[in-house]
């Protein structure tokens, strides 16, 4: 037999239903595979239910609204200091999910559906790692790190439809005999699509593809031939359903040019090189420590194609914080086929098992029922919410304040249209020169009275005990109208 034609046969999986189990014994006990998952469903779905809060969501909340009464924006509608700046808001179509769900069942609705969104995550990384190990416990252990690695990073926006995206991928390719494996030319389009038009990180679904591609060629099955060529005709495809969109070339194009502007985003924490004592951190170089274990110590090396495929996007998660959240779903498959058993395992079961169902559904309950009783939005602590009161009782809103990026998002949830904000975190839309001005603004340097004047900034509400409020204090073309422990509210004399 050929070498190509025993990698093949070591791809093929037995024909089970997606998320079975191996069938066991008959009884009712659950095995490592339900408590698992039980465990993963209680974890995600409890705590997708927390307030609504990320700044970022705030603004595609608001762009969502805008969607649905104007059309997609061409340029900015939200700050005075870029006003007319061309915009591609390149995740419309999950801003006008947000937006609908609002509308149709308010703020609780968005809660529900991104509580739901995780969970369905988490069951369908189980599912891929049970179907490509065939072994419970073995399946159990690795996607509850994968997910736990992932889950640090997970928050009510896009990024979060991205990755749900990405698993719909990683079952088409990983799994040929699933559902969406048997069929690559329907399902790789349309994930593409729906991926592109929710999220910019679609371009590494492309990239994914790509080196799925170039390391089965390696291992000796070429992209013209067999499911290789399925594969590729169907990334082909997808890319060719990306131009399809509101802003056409724009729209496909933006990753390229948001990486060309790296200058303006060594501000973002997320584009920045993880912080190994923060703890997403700490959990993604635990799973770098296990992926180098399992594959030293595994009876069967890593072809060609799974190291390709996995080792650049373990590097990604170095290069930059935000793609820890996709890495380690990515390499879950080439982690389950080294762990992989020739014959289906069955978990032990015994009155244990039950007693552990018990207690998660349990927690999973107390879980949900404290998320339900939680407020829709929690903004007291994260933003200027008395600051920014402060300035509407003193008749100074409307007028042109400075705010950090991060509280910008609040401002345009909550005040727009009265008040345009100087800048927000859409660091991809401000031109360049305004982004470095608000940088030397933040660390106080020595040319901010001259950044403050050239923008004609009025009014500055600013986070105290930081450099720009003691310059501020110390001049006597400002005085401060407002002060709390989280801010300070300043407005020229």
């Amino acid at each position: 037999m050929s070498s190509t034609a025993t990698d093949d046969a070591a791809r093929k999986e037995p024909d089970q239903s997606d998320f079975a189990e191996p069938r066991s014994r008959p009884g009712r006990v659950p095995g490592a595979t339900v408590l698992v998952g039980a465990a993963l469903v209680a974890v995600t779905f409890g705590v997708g239910l927390r307030p609504l809060q990320d700044n970022s969501f705030l603004w595609h909340l608001r762009t969502g609204h805008w969607i649905l009464q104007n059309g997609v924006p061409r340029e900015d509608p939200f700050s005075f200091s870029a006003q007319g700046e061309r915009w591609v808001a390149q995740s419309w179509l999950a801003e006008v999910l947000y937006a609908g769900l609002d509308e149709l069942a308010g703020p609780m609705g968005i809660r529900l559906s991104q509580a739901a969104l995780g969970a369905l995550i988490a069951l369908s990384a189980l599912g891929l790692a049970l179907r490509l190990t065939r072994a419970p416990v073995r399946a159990a252990l690795l996607a509850t790190v994968a997910v736990g690695v992932s889950f640090t990073l997970w928050s009510s926006r896009p990024l979060l439809l991205g990755l749900a995206a990405a698993v719909a991928l990683l079952w088409t390719v990983e799994v040929p005999d699933s559902r969406p494996g048997r069929r690559p030319l329907l399902v790789i389009p349309l994930v593409m699509w729906l991926w592109a038009n929710l999220h910019g990180s679609f371009a590494l679904g492309f990239v994914y593809l790509g080196l799925c591609l170039a390391g089965s060629w390696l291992d000796g099955r070429p992209p013209v031939q067999g499911r290789e060529r399925a594969l590729a005709l169907g990334g082909l495809i997808g890319f060719a359903a990306c131009f399809l969109n509101p802003y056409g070339v724009s729209l496909v194009t933006f990753p390229v040019e948001l990486l060309a502007r790296g200058d303006a985003m060594e501000n973002i924490v997320e584009w920045g090189s993880p912080d190994f004592r923060s703890m997403q951190g700490v959990a993604f170089a635990a799973f770098l420590a296990v992926f180098v274990v399992v594959v030293a110590s595994a009876r069967r090396r890593p072809d060609r194609r799974d190291l390709l495929v996995a080792v650049p996007f373990l590097l990604l998660g170095l290069w930059a914080q935000r793609n820890i959240l996709l890495a380690p779903l990515i390499a879950l498959p080439v982690l389950a086929r080294l762990v992989a058993v020739t014959e289906p395992r069955v978990a032990r079961r015994g009155p244990a098992n039950l007693l552990l169902l018990g207690a998660i559904v349990l927690l999973g309950a107390q879980m949900v029922g404290q998320g339900l009783r939680a407020p829709d939005f929690a903004l007291d602590q994260r933003y200027p919410v008395r600051a920014m009161a402060a300035v509407e009782r003193q008749g100074l809103l409307g007028r042109r304040l400075l705010t950090t990026d991060e509280w910008g998002g609040y401002v345009i949830h909550a005040y727009w249209p009265r008040q345009r904000v100087f800048l927000d975190d859409r660091y991809d839309m401000y031109p360049t020169g305004l982004v470095h001005d608000y940088t030397r603004l933040s660390k106080g340097k020595p040319s901010w009275s001259r950044i403050l004047d050239k923008y004609a900034l009025d009014v500055v509400v600013w986070p105290r005990d930081t450099p720009l409020v003691s310059l501020l204090e110390g001049t006597s073309g400002w005085r401060a109208v407002h002060r709390d422990d989280q801010a300070v509210v300043f407005a020229r004399s």
